[in-house]
């Protein structure tokens, strides 16, 4: 089972406890003095504010990836407005692309691939078959993991070459993994 890191998890506890303290503060105001309360704008308000304007918020709640394996396409949205359309490779004969509804599981800048087969390890630089982003969100048959990633070979985007995995050109899914946050919805679809 994957974990949030110990800095979103202190990050999240203190959001809950300064909402906690808030409310506590404002139910307090309320039954002491209910006819300020409604004229003055109060501590939760302004949190209110804060937490609508977050980006995490914004980009979790907001932003969802579509893959059409049929056009081999991925599909950014904002809300209902597609913002950008990026050509990729699926899973070939065997080791097809899960179809399905997923979320972002794990999110990393310059991994370490590991072959599906043999183990091996590539360290990352410009012979590393992921790129330079990984955006993991499934796990196939024998707990390998399905993921977005960018390629060296960029002449192979647009065919069924992969373990399941979906790759970017490396410029693309740079793009892309700026808008992604742990949690955005991703779907595969068949067309």
């Amino acid at each position: 089972m994957l974990t949030q890191s110990p800095l979103r998890r202190c990050a999240m506890a203190l959001c809950f406890g300064a909402s906690a303290v808030l409310l506590s503060g404002q139910w307090s105001n309320l039954r002491s003095q209910p006819s300020q309360i409604l004229w003055q704008p109060s501590s939760i308000h302004r949190l209110e504010f804060i937490l609508e304007r977050s980006p995490v918020a914004a980009r979790v709640s907001r932003t969802r990836v579509v893959i059409r394996l049929d056009r081999r396409e991925l599909e950014l949205y904002e809300g209902e407005t597609r913002i950008h359309t990026f050509p990729v490779a699926i899973g070939k004969d065997e080791w097809e692309t899960p179809i399905g509804h997923f979320t972002v599981l794990d999110l990393r800048e310059d991994p370490v691939w590991q072959h599906p087969i043999t183990g091996e390890a590539v360290s990352p630089g410009p012979d590393n078959p992921l790129g330079s982003r990984w955006v993991g969100f499934a796990f196939a048959p024998n707990n390998f993991r399905v993921g977005i990633h960018g390629t060296y070979a960029e002449e192979l985007v647009g065919e069924a070459v992969s373990h399941g995995c979906v790759r970017m050109r490396d410029r693309d899914i740079q793009t892309l993994f700026a808008y992604l946050s742990i949690g955005t919805p991703i779907s595969v679809r068949p067309q």
